[in-house]
């Protein structure tokens, strides 16, 4: 096999290959471009990772040139890489994957199968669309087979979904359940999809923009609540006491690494990677911060993950099984939320945290970039393109007063002492 040359390969550089004949040649990492002297002449090739696995060499065809391109196989490559180095054999993954193309015995397999098929190969958290099928969409019609489902099924995964107060996740529901139902009209086995005849407004209806934040009096109450709930937890309280003081996204703080923070800093470095808008940010950590996070770092016992999974192994129906996830899943917070007694108040979900703060923010006085970057918020229009400023040293004193009101808050002192001494400094 020819090594590679050092220059940046090119589209061109593949198409120059071809066209002097059968070529087999490493572009890297295990990453291979084949062709035969037949396939080279109609300017075709087959992208090809090889690897070893306890010691033997394996091989997985990725796709076939042109139709995945150089960028694309490199990224199919790598993610393919990251199994091989957790152990897994790729190869016979996908083997046992295209033995399951006729072995769909139910909308549970049908469900997975389509997942792994367009869903985690494309979607940066493709577990919250798994999620929908796991908590919605299965327990429902997860046992019956792709043709006994009826449009009477899929209206009552959607009843069942708004009843519970999630109209969003029941639009969700149906979008998903129209595509996987398509998936399986083209594998035919299924002759009509029973989703098909549906519309939003079978399912929640328009979806319009929340609204809803949580006033200092509600945040009292809530702070009261998560103290005298029993089995709340600790964990939990610190939880939403961050949520609400760093403006950062719920998974964006229960998957943090104890490796990202810098506590003597007092900043946190959240990678690009594990943003929704795909921007690093460092995030300043108020002195309240610093004490629940020191707080958390005690409780977590030398694990990576600032909330790390609280049962590492469990079991069901009598089988061992791991948990998903590392850290705290998805679901943990909203349950615990739900447990709170004596909290009188409206309905809020965990997302509106960010929308109590930024509201909080701009109550304070904060100015609206400043608050915007404390979000991680992409600037729009012009503004967007041109103030690339990190807000820095404004974020500290924003977010250090706003850490200090929930502080209070969260020590016993009520929301009207709050707002009068607010108002006190406001008037001197």
């Amino acid at each position: 096999m020819e090594t590679l040359q050092r220059r940046p390969l090119t589209d061109r550089d593949l198409r120059a290959w071809l066209a002097a004949g059968p070529t087999d040649r490493g572009i890297g990492e295990g990453l291979t471009f084949v062709a035969s002297a037949s396939a080279a002449s109609k300017g075709k090739a087959s992208w090809i990772l090889r690897f070893r696995v306890n010691g033997r060499p394996r091989e997985k065809v990725l796709g076939r040139y042109p139709e995945l391109s150089l960028k694309a196989a490199r990224e199919q490559a790598r993610k393919d890489r990251s199994e091989v180095e957790r152990g897994v054999d790729v190869a016979a993954a996908k083997q046992a994957q295209k033995a399951r193309l006729t072995e769909v015995q139910n909308v549970r397999e049908l469900s997975a199968l389509w997942l792994s098929r367009y869903i985690e190969p494309n979607y940066k958290h493709p577990d919250v669309v798994a999620r929908v099928f796991r908590k919605y969409i299965n327990p429902v019609i997860g046992m019956l087979t792709p043709k006994d489902v009826q449009p009477t099924h899929v209206d009552q995964v959607l009843r069942r979904i708004v009843a519970s107060g999630a109209p969003t996740v029941a639009n969700d529901a149906l979008r998903y359940m129209v595509r996987m139902f398509k998936f399986a009209m083209r594998n035919h086995w299924i002759e009509r999809n029973p989703a098909a005849d549906f519309e939003q407004t079978d399912a929640g209806g328009a979806e319009a923009p929340r609204e809803r934040f949580l006033t200092l009096g509600e945040i009292e109450q809530l702070a009261r609540s998560m103290r005298s709930t029993q089995n709340f937890g600790r964990e939990n309280e610190l939880a939403v006491w961050l949520l609400l003081a760093l403006c950062v996204r719920k998974m964006e703080l229960l998957s943090a690494r104890w490796e990202d923070f810098d506590l003597d800093g007092k900043v946190w470095t959240l990678d690009k990677e594990y943003t929704k808008t795909e921007v690093e940010i460092e995030i300043p950590l108020a002195d309240p911060v610093i004490g629940w996070l020191s707080e958390a770092r005690v409780l977590a016992s030398g694990r990576p993950y600032v909330f790390p999974a609280r049962r590492l192994v469990r079991r069901r129906l009598g089988e061992a099984r791991v948990n998903r996830f590392p850290h705290v899943g998805p679901d943990t917070l909203n349950v615990a939320l739900k447990r709170l007694t004596g909290l009188n108040i409206a309905h809020f979900t965990v997302h509106d945290m960010r929308r109590t703060a930024r509201t909080n923010l701009a109550r304070l006085g904060v100015d609206r970039f400043v608050a915007e970057r404390a979000l991680n918020h992409k600037l729009k229009s012009v503004e967007g393109v041109y103030d690339r400023h990190d807000y820095f040293e404004q974020r500290m004193d924003a977010l250090s007063v706003w850490a200090a009101t929930l502080a209070a808050l969260s020590s016993g002192r009520s929301a009207a002492d709050l707002l009068k001494d607010c108002k006190r400094r406001s008037a001197s």
